[in-house]
């Protein structure tokens, strides 16, 4: 597992797409500190605001990272590389085991790439303007939005974990890209189409969706003109649950399939 986690992370540091991803990162990091710290004069009301504002526009990350992983789980298909490393004598379990390790590595290195340069950018641009850091209590504020830090990587775990089963199952990168356009912008329109409609059904099913949860603990999802935030037991309950839900049926669907299904390259 050891060195199949290495030539993972070396393949990663050749990989021109993982490059461009990280640069798309860098440069929006950077735009985002700087539009929306020029709207409001750099002035915050203590040092954990940026991070709060930035935490509204988590839902750019699922447009990004899990077509990401699409490609990454297809290349070993693509290249004919998967059945050199099962020669190899590494397990099919191990394999896949290791590409979702080397996700969630991927994940945690983008969201840090992405919150972390932000905030930097943003507090730096203060401190040469000159404008002022408010003193106000910032503690609670500073739990949520770890909160929504940490939920964020639930979700996209949970992602990746789906669209790696969609991507070992197709084993076709151009078909598998197609199939999880699909799944990350279905789960979009299901939540936001479905979302004010008269059927109770459609109502219970966008209010399942990925996307309605992801918009939920972000605090940017509003029904009826009315702004709809997490509170209570059962709301928090819901939003751990359902990527839950999905992360344990993909992975176990995954290790269930792999295991039997044959490998075209």
């Amino acid at each position: 597992m050891k060195n199949f986690l290495q030539a993972e992370a070396y393949y990663l540091r050749q990989d021109t797409l993982f490059r461009g991803i990280s640069l798309l990162f860098v440069l929006a990091s950077t735009v985002l500190a700087f539009w929306t710290g020029s709207k409001s004069g750099y002035e915050m009301n203590n040092p954990v605001e940026p991070l709060t504002i930035l935490t509204q526009l988590s839902l750019l990350l699922y447009f990004i990272i899990p077509v990401y992983v699409c490609f990454f789980t297809t290349e070993g298909f693509e290249f004919g590389s998967v059945k050199v490393i099962l020669a190899g004598g590494q397990s099919r379990f191990t394999y896949v085991t290791g590409k979702y390790l080397t996700v969630l590595k991927l994940i945690v290195w983008w969201m840090l790439l992405f919150f972390g340069l932000f905030y930097l950018l943003y507090l730096a641009a203060a401190l040469v303007t000159g404008s002022g850091i408010g003193d106000h209590p910032w503690g609670a504020e500073l739990l949520v939005t770890l909160r929504v830090l940490g939920l964020n990587i639930l979700y996209l775990a949970a992602y990746a974990a789906l669209i790696m089963l969609i991507s070992l199952w197709i084993q076709r990168t151009a078909s598998a890209v197609v199939a999880t356009f699909l799944v990350v912008f279905g789960d979009f329109m299901l939540s936001g189409y479905f979302r004010e409609t008269s059927s109770a059904w459609l109502r219970l099913i966008s209010d399942h969706t990925l996307t309605t949860q992801i918009m939920k603990f972000s605090g940017i999802y509003v029904i009826h003109s009315q702004h709809i935030v997490l509170s209570g037991a059962q709301s928090f309950v819901k939003v751990l649950l359902i990527p839950l839900i999905v992360l344990i049926i993909s992975l176990a669907a995954i290790y269930i399939s792999f295991g039997k299904k044959d490998i075209h390259t």
